[in-house]
């Protein structure tokens, strides 16, 4: 059987709690959806959280509380998810593409602030791919309201900063295979008082149609309760990957610097042969994925030319599974397959 390249990887627990909420025979935004708010801010020390039905819905949430009306500029990397631009163009806000650092597709920090402030943004959104976190004194000097995305990067850190903590936002998916998984769903949080009033205010004209369901919060709770220990499952399996890495000479994407990141995904760099490289891995029964096949670049939103180290890397990334459902022996098999790619 092919070892996937992503998992959402739901257990038989998170299964009970689901079917619990189930048996309540009340699956609209309730009981399950405040503990889950309750364990977030316990957790992570936010002030407020939004709990709410997509990503799309909390970005667009996040862009209303910094006050940005139609024309507005936000700036994004090329390789942000491509729902995002949908988002922007249904506010009608004008995208500013940001290109990236190849060595671990963040925006480019050197040339960010000249783009940001010549475009007049009013915003940036900060995707943090792959689980790598940015520079934060590099972040500082960008002087645009930040939203953090942390879909992947939730549990990475850069000296005494964790992710989420980058912005006036931080914006968790709840998606498929996100840091953990509500089966849908996002959330909106804010650490400092006065943006988590702002948030307190919105919330008020919100509909329950807008709010995430109660089973997908029974299902997202049951999650965070052992998101440490996923976390340190998938460690234990980079650091396997990275041997194997190292001794084929293969470039990866890396956390710079004093970073940690939160070992969300194997990112393999390749010079040459993609093509051949995801054919021998599936003959050996490993499954991969293009890194940014679903990004605004490859989605065809970016002016081509525009960001040329983004559409290099866009080119070149490939995932290979790294999740707690990859097992020992799962584990060996592609660490062989790494240290052995053509």
């Amino acid at each position: 059987m092919s070892i996937p390249a992503l998992c959402s990887y739901i257990r038989r627990k998170d299964m009970d709690s689901v079917l619990n909420c189930m048996v309540s025979d009340n699956l609209a935004p309730g009981e399950y959806g405040e503990r889950l708010l309750k364990a977030i801010r316990e957790r992570l020390g936010y002030d407020y959280t939004l709990a709410l039905r997509s990503p799309m819905a909390a970005l667009g949430i996040a862009l209303d509380a910094l006050g940005l009306v139609t024309g507005d500029a936000v700036g994004l990397s090329a390789l942000s998810d491509r729902w995002v631009a949908r988002l922007l163009e249904q506010k009608g806000l004008k995208p500013v593409w940001l290109d990236v650092d190849q060595s671990n597709a963040g925006i480019a920090l050197s040339a960010a602030g000249e783009i940001l402030s010549g475009a007049g943004a009013k915003a940036l959104y900060l995707a943090e791919p792959w689980g790598i976190m940015p520079d934060p004194a590099g972040m500082a000097e960008l002087g645009v309201p930040i939203i953090e995305d942390i879909s992947t990067s939730l549990g990475a850190s850069f000296g005494e900063i964790k992710a989420g903590g980058l912005g006036v936002f931080a914006l968790q998916s709840l998606e498929h295979a996100a840091a953990f998984t509500g089966g849908g769903g996002a959330l909106l949080s804010a650490s400092l008082r006065r943006d988590a009033q702002v948030l307190r205010n919105l919330s008020e004209g919100l509909v329950p149609e807008e709010l995430l369901p109660d089973m997908n919060a029974a299902l997202a709770l049951s999650q965070l309760k052992d998101f440490e220990k996923f976390k340190e499952r998938r460690k234990d399996i980079f650091s396997l990957y990275e041997q194997s890495l190292v001794r084929g000479h293969k470039k990866y994407l890396a956390q710079a610097g004093d970073g940690m990141g939160a070992y969300y995904a194997c990112v393999v760099v390749l010079d040459t042969g993609i093509k051949d490289v995801r054919a021998y891995a599936k003959k050996k029964d490993v499954s991969t994925l293009m890194a940014f096949e679903n990004s605004c670049l490859v989605a065809g939103f970016v002016p081509e030319g525009l960001c040329p180290q983004a559409a290099s890397l866009a080119n070149r990334a490939l995932v290979f599974p790294l999740h707690p459902r990859v097992g020992a022996m799962a584990a060996q098999k592609v660490a062989k397959v790494l240290a052995t790619l053509p």
